[in-house]
């Protein structure tokens, strides 16, 4: 839950109980996969980059795959426009929501090397990002470093763009804060690694940092 709708749960909450009883039960009829389709194209067609990153994800968790994700954006597009629909490939596509141009080589597997050490200061975050999924690096000692997915485990927003507080990360969407030695969660504290930094291997090579 954003900090906008506690506020207003708080404030007004006879109004968010009508507003959310109003979503909950209008939608009966169709299955969660489905609904969640829709969300994409409604999010789109409103341009709300925050909805789209919180729905997305959910889709592909209900059972929809990476065209039917796709599909569902272009479905927009008559009400969205041109510009409206690329954004929301650049975000889906950084969220890995997108299939995969068959023939292309994984970036991936052709550009290990994140860059020289020294490019990466100790006990700072430094984000990179990469056309198959940004990274967070986090030098833990002089020849030490551990590199994160960086995207949020329970928004899927990009936290290279999250607050930085040196050790620490916060996502923008929902305010979780992640610790950058260890990748734990710290708020909210909830049991579960699925509420943690996801650890990409990686190691150090004639000074430069490569992903394993």
């Amino acid at each position: 839950m954003s900090k906008a709708l506690r506020y207003l749960s708080k404030t007004r909450p006879q109004a968010a109980s009508n507003l959310m009883g109003f979503y909950k039960h209008s939608v009966v009829a169709l299955d969660e996969k489905t609904r969640f389709l829709i969300q994409i194209v409604t999010k789109i067609t409103v341009g709300t980059e925050r909805g789209l990153r919180q729905y997305a994800p959910k889709a592909l968790k209900a059972g929809a795959t990476k065209e039917e994700i796709l599909d569902a954006a272009m479905m927009a597009f008559p009400a969205a426009g041109l510009n409206k629909l690329l954004d929301a490939i650049d975000i889906l596509n950084d969220l890995d929501l997108l299939p995969e141009v068959e023939g292309e080589e994984s970036s991936k597997e052709a550009n290990k090397n994140l860059g020289a050490l020294e490019l990466f200061p100790e006990g700072r975050m430094q984000s990179v990002k990469r056309p198959d999924g940004d990274l967070l690096v986090y030098r833990t000692g002089p020849n030490q470093v551990v590199v994160y997915d960086a995207r949020c485990p329970h928004s899927k927003a990009s936290l290279c763009d999250g607050t930085d507080h040196g050790d620490r990360v916060e996502c923008r969407v929902h305010n979780w804060i992640f610790d950058l030695e260890s990748g734990k969660c710290l708020e909210p504290r909830v049991d579960g690694k699925e509420q943690d930094l996801i650890k990409i291997p990686a190691t150090i090579v004639d000074g430069h940092v490569v992903l394993q």
